[in-house]
């Protein structure tokens, strides 16, 4: 009885409530496209205030009086001023029903279109491409629309802003309907005024060791007498800000201290960031396993911009230590002479290797390309753990064990490398977002080496190659595609240390295999190659919001074979798009097996990709 009772008070309290949420006006609009039947429904007053607790009978029939003034008014800017509306209101308080049936009627036609040009610019390049954009938009014939017409406006205003001539305003600027005869007619007079130009240029420093006025005025691109261009003054604010000295840099024009000949003063006005920079991280990846990681940055060190920066990293595999001194070069952000010092000790697949390396380079960016010449002078000692077969000391024949097989030993090679090596890289990144990219591509270049009795113990010429891809097959979806290259042209192979030497296998190069793992000699011992090659194709797919998945193929193999055998790797991954970069997980599955063909099991790789 207890439990009839509660169900029958629940079901009254939801009848009530639906009666409640029905309480109002609800509204109704037919024969409109989906366009003008949204903006009909966002003008109509009755829609709007229909939900009013104090509506009142006379209020409604107001409102829906008023009902096809409002059609009228929100039909216009599509071009229909002659609408046919049949209004109908039913019910009554305090659930009212309004239907408008509109049949927006013959639409109204541009049928004059006056465009001109007066004064200084008429005839200036800023505004022709604007012209024929205007002209696309608006052409004679066509059914009038509002939004055409202020983007006309807008376009042509934009190239006035943008070509110096900051006085223009319109001198006519007419929107004529006649709805009896369906005709607008558009007037559009610019009056350019004069073209303005930088004036001088002042820079105005906070903090109290700021930077030599002479060393900055090298990255200072903007030229007294230039005619004013707003984009150049975005491209100076970006440039000085890539410098990595200051918080935020302002440009401010001082327009209305131009003088009779329409110069325009510039004042640059830097906030400092903070001289030093302290970081500190964990974090793990299967190719390098878990890690931690020390850095601190002297971002300004004197007034002639000389900045420090140095860090150190312990690994599971690989434990850096590295500092480089820069001295800014030249007049772009990125220039300069660089020394540097590194201190390198991994754990190969079989062996290890330390490294010391002492270092200069010039650093340039000619054009769209980072070139980077340097001279490097480092020790190396590698050991790469081998099988030798084992040779009886007493006949000097090799052992053989009871079925007439050789007997092999793990044996240690230790080569010691000095080299001078001179060399010079190429970079360079053409992408939509430096982050996440949809389109773009990256090359790298670099050609190094050594010669004998050169401060070096050995000859060779090493090159390398690497480029990446994306493209986007659709919003949600992209292809992403790798490739690398390597040759080392030797006298000895035997004599080259471990990072002179080419291996694969990784998150970054051929998953299902790990790191550095694929680079081996006849007898399955990973010492490196000769050669390099690897090839990657990945179709990524966004799901839902930050989370997305993909397929991939990896191929590649370092060997001394001029085309390198190939170990190839297929799988699936999660990726996750953060703030810093796309977060992965992946599944891998080698085809190949190792270097016998066995197979080695899935694999799990965990990294993080900023942009390509």
């Amino acid at each position: 009885m207890i439990r009839r009772f509660t169900a029958t008070c629940l079901l009254l309290l939801l009848c009530v409530s639906a009666a409640r949420a029905a309480d109002g006006v609800h509204v109704d609009v037919s024969g409109l496209g989906p366009d003008e039947k949204a903006n009909v429904l966002a003008r109509l007053a009755i829609r709007q205030q229909g939900d009013r607790k104090d509506l009142s009978e006379s209020l409604v029939e107001r409102l829906h009086e008023q009902a096809p003034a409002d059609i009228r008014s929100a039909l216009q800017p599509f071009g229909w001023y002659t609408p046919v509306i049949e209004a109908e209101l039913t019910g009554s308080g305090p659930n009212w029903q309004a239907h408008y049936h509109v049949d927006a009627g013959e639409p109204t036609l541009i049928s004059k279109i006056d465009i001109q040009l007066l004064g200084e610019g008429a005839d200036h390049e800023a505004f022709k491409q604007a012209l024929r954009r205007a002209n696309r938009r608006l052409t004679q014939g066509d059914r009038l629309k509002h939004a055409d017409y202020e983007e006309a406006k807008k376009q042509l205003t934009d190239a006035a802003y943008a070509g110096g001539f900051l006085d223009a305003y319109w001198a006519v600027s007419e929107l004529r309907v006649n709805p009896q005869l369906r005709q607008a007619e558009i007037y559009l007079h610019l009056q350019t005024g004069p073209r303005y130009a930088f004036g001088r240029v002042s820079l105005q420093q906070d903090g109290e060791q700021g930077l030599n006025q002479a060393f900055l005025e090298r990255y200072i691109s903007l030229r007294e007498g230039e005619p004013f261009d707003p984009q150049k003054l975005l491209d100076q604010q970006f440039a000085l800000s890539d410098l990595g000295y200051f918080q935020s840099v302002e440009i401010t024009p001082q327009r209305t201290e131009a003088d009779a000949e329409h110069r325009v003063p510039l004042v640059i006005h830097t906030t400092p960031r903070k001289k030093h920079r302290y970081e500190g991280g964990l974090g793990y990846g299967t190719d390098t396993g878990a890690r931690i990681s020390l850095g601190t940055e002297w971002r300004q060190i004197n007034q002639w911009g000389h900045n420090l920066d140095a860090s150190a990293r312990v690994s599971q595999i690989k434990d850096t230590l590295a500092a480089n001194y820069r001295v800014p070069q030249g007049s772009k952000p990125g220039e300069n002479i660089t020394f540097s010092g590194l201190q390198d000790q991994e754990d190969l697949k079989d062996g290890d290797t330390d490294k010391y390396t002492l270092g200069v380079s010039l650093n340039r960016h000619p054009g769209e390309w980072q070139r980077r010449v340097y001279l490097e002078y480092t020790h190396e000692e590698s050991t790469f753990m081998r099988d030798a077969v084992d040779i009886d000391p007493v006949t000097g024949m090799p052992k053989v064990d009871t079925d007439g097989n050789q007997v092999t030993q793990r044996v240690a090679q230790v080569t010691t490398a000095d080299l001078m090596t001179p060399g010079v890289s190429f970079t360079r990144t053409d992408a939509d977002d430096p982050i996440f990219a949809h389109r773009g591509w990256y090359l790298f270049a670099d050609v190094h080496g050594a010669q004998n009795n050169l401060l070096s113990n050995t000859s060779f010429v090493r090159t390398y190659l690497q480029t990446r891809g994306v493209y986007s097959l659709n919003y949600k979806t992209r292809l992403l595609g790798r490739m690398e290259l390597g040759a080392n042209f030797h006298d000895r192979f035997a004599d080259l240390p471990a990072s002179q030497r080419f291996f694969a296998g990784g998150d970054q190069s051929v998953r299902g295999y790990s790191y550095e793992s694929i680079g081996t000699d006849a007898n399955g011992n990973v010492i490196g190659g000769q050669y390099l090659a690897t090839f990657s194709a990945e179709l990524e797919r966004n799901i839902k919001g930050a989370w997305g998945a993909a397929v991939f193929v990896d191929s590649g193999g370092a060997d001394d074979r001029f085309l390198p055998k190939q170990y190839f790797g297929v799988g699936a991954g999660v990726r996750y798009r953060a703030p810093v970069g796309s977060f992965q997980l992946d599944l891998a599955h080698p085809l190949t097996g190792d270097a016998e063909g066995q197979f080695i099991g899935l694999r799990l790789h965990i990294g993080v990709r900023v942009g390509l």
